[in-house]
């Protein structure tokens, strides 16, 4: 099950359930809105090829199996683990009050689908929304707001396709208008930020204690041993 926060409420909701089993190799050809070098990371050869959203959306996804579309490619995902969670958990935590204090909206592992490029749904470990309702696409669970501020946690399976300048989920949040991103190992390496200026995403400097100074938040936001000030 995933924790979504919508509209200033914690709530539970079972996502849906997919009934075919990754294999994890390969590359596919990067569509035409992505440049030829995007890095895809692991992908399944044997799944069903290019995939409409609508199409996507409608998958039974396994909890343990969860699967990402970017650019019409379907994409395996990690599971978690104790780690990861711990560090999206305490990160989630120290960004709550600050989105309840402004009426905003934070989700944690809830279905997006982005704009660009066409074709893409993904699940931001952390996303959060500058606006008290979150829209969903009827008749789906996928929410149809790009998020303003977004947090990956980094693994194995998912770090190439998270991580600048060529990740393709990277490119996807870049293109789609996410105004601030931000990724991270769960120990803390290779933690980074970036705001969106002019339509690319420029680096955030970190300060000596793992800070970055957040636009959005007029605050800055520590991603491992999370915290706000």
């Amino acid at each position: 099950m995933q924790m979504v926060r919508q509209t200033g409420e914690i709530g539970l909701r079972r996502e849906p359930r997919l009934g075919y089993v990754t294999r994890m190799a390969g590359h596919p050809p990067a569509p035409p809105s992505l440049p030829p070098e995007t890095i895809f990371g692991r992908l399944d050869p044997g799944g069903p090829g290019f995939t409409r959203a609508e199409d996507f959306e409608a998958w039974d996804q396994e909890d343990g199996n969860p699967l990402e579309l970017i650019g019409g490619w379907v994409l395996p995902m990690s599971p978690g683990n104790a780690k990861s969670g711990t560090a999206f958990g305490n990160l989630y935590a120290a960004l709550l009050p600050i989105v309840r204090s402004r009426n905003w909206s934070l989700t944690q592992g809830a279905l997006h689908r982005l704009p660009r490029p066409q074709n893409t749904v993904v699940y931001p470990d952390i996303a959060l929304h500058a606006a008290a309702e979150i829209p969903y696409i009827p008749g789906t669970e996928s929410v149809g707001r790009v998020p303003d501020l977004v947090v990956e946690i980094l693994s194995q399976k998912t770090h190439e396709r998270d991580m600048a300048p060529r990740g393709a989920k990277f490119l996807a949040y870049q293109m789609s208008g996410v105004r601030e991103y931000y990724y991270t190992w769960p120990d803390g390496r290779d933690a980074a930020g970036f705001t969106l200026q002019n339509g690319v995403f420029v680096p955030i400097a970190k300060d000596g204690e793992g800070f970055f100074a957040s636009p959005l938040l007029g605050k800055s936001l520590r991603l491992v041993e999370a915290a706000v000030r």
